[in-house]
Parts: C-alpha cells; structure tokens; sequence
C-alpha cells in the first residue's frame, strides 16, 4: 500500500497518511485524512492498535455482502464500496446519532465524510492562532479533533442498522 498513490474518494486529493500526521490517534487507528473535506479514511491494517485493528475487522464483516452500493471506490483497493448507518453503545445503553460509513466489501477500510462525525462531535470552534496552528490548514486541524472523536468512540461498541 503506497500512501502517496491514495486518494479521497470524494474529490481526489491526495491522502495525508497516519505516519505523515505524527498525531496518536491517527496512527493507532490507521486513520488517513483529505486535507481539503476532512474526511478519514480508515484501514485495519494501518492501525497500530490491537484494539482498533479489532474493531474495524468486525465493523467489516457487515460490509462484506450487505449495505448498499455508492459511487465512491475505496482509497486503498479501489472496489466499489457500500453505504451502512452504524451508532455507537453509549455507557447508559442508548445510541449516538446515527453515523453513515462507506466500508470496502474487499478489505477492511472505511470512508468517513467530516460532515458525519461532527454531527454527534462537540463544536470545532475556532483555533488559536501559534506557529503550529498556523502551518495547518483548518480541515487538517479540523480532521485531527475528530480523530479525537473516533478515539473515544472506539472504546463503545458499535451496532449497524
């Protein structure tokens, strides 16, 4: 898998890779990111954690012959991939707002469009101005908070309807 040929399945732009990011929850998730929509992409055999190579496994089986067909191909094999809606089991048995993830029938990776997780994430408010914010654009900075949403999110489990 050669992280400079992968692109975002929603405008093409090359995808930034877990290693390029140099922020934890990318690399333990496997999670690459479009630095123009946001969007992650997430592989199992990226992730640098047990747990998260698991999860996305799991979460795969329900793509493998079930969901519904989209016009988005898989950033790291190129199939065709499926629409699911999943949620995650929060502490007191209820659900999160239902999620829409485009998983690949052929491995185990998934499409998460930012516009999905900022829907049951906090408020991304404006970043502080500092050198280091300043070298970032704002869906990159905007792509590692929800990184930080997933992280937590991993630790639920996860029902797809």
């Amino acid at each position: 898998m050669a992280d400079d040929n992968l692109h975002c399945p929603r405008d093409g732009t090359i995808l930034i890779s877990p290693e390029t990011t140099k922020h934890t929850a990318f690399s333990q998730h496997g999670i690459y990111h479009c630095p123009e929509c946001s969007g992650l992409a997430l592989h199992a055999k990226a992730a640098a954690s047990a747990i998260s190579t698991e999860k996305l496994e799991e979460l795969h089986d329900g793509f493998t012959d079930q969901g519904a067909p989209v016009e988005i191909s898989c950033p790291f094999c190129e199939i065709g991939m499926r629409v699911r809606d999943f949620a995650f089991r929060k502490l007191d048995g209820s659900l999160t707002e239902l999620i829409e993830i485009d998983g690949c029938p052929s491995c185990s990776s998934f499409w998460l469009d930012a516009s999905e997780l900022q829907r049951i994430s906090p408020a991304i408010k404006s970043y502080p101005s500092n050198q280091e914010t300043s070298t970032e654009n704002n869906a990159t900075l905007e792509a590692k908070t929800l990184s930080i949403v997933l992280d937590v999110l991993f630790h639920l489990p996860f029902v797809l309807i």
